[in-house]
């Protein structure tokens, strides 16, 4: 069973994450395709993107690169991804942007 409010806020998150990231003519995109046992949601964005330093910590709990931000956003979502059984990775690269793969587990009958 999934907790659809929990990752209603995490896909918002990501969502939000990703514009953030762009300037005006920035483009995302979500994928959903279900893979072996697994529904893999993908958010891509063709913002700033990371270095790897930053990707390496982005999970980190209170690590932020805004002004306003918490740090608490991705710890939070890798949090609810893996008591999902499910596993969050992100690839990036410095000015092409930003992609953020999440793996859920299905029941297959």
């Amino acid at each position: 069973m999934l907790d659809s409010r929990e990752l209603r806020k995490v896909f918002l998150n990501l969502i939000s994450n990703a514009l953030e990231a762009m300037d005006d003519e920035g483009s995302l995109t979500l994928r959903t395709r279900a893979q072996d046992r697994f529904l893999e949601t993908t958010v891509e964005d063709t913002g700033c993107g990371m270095s790897d330093e930053t990707r390496a910590r982005a999970f980190d709990l209170f690590f932020t690169t805004k002004d306003t931000g918490t740090g608490l956003g991705m710890a939070i979502a890798r949090s609810v991804i893996e008591q999902h059984g499910g596993r969050i990775e992100i690839r990036s690269q410095i000015g092409r942007g930003t992609e953020v793969r999440v793996l859920l587990p299905v029941e297959v009958p």
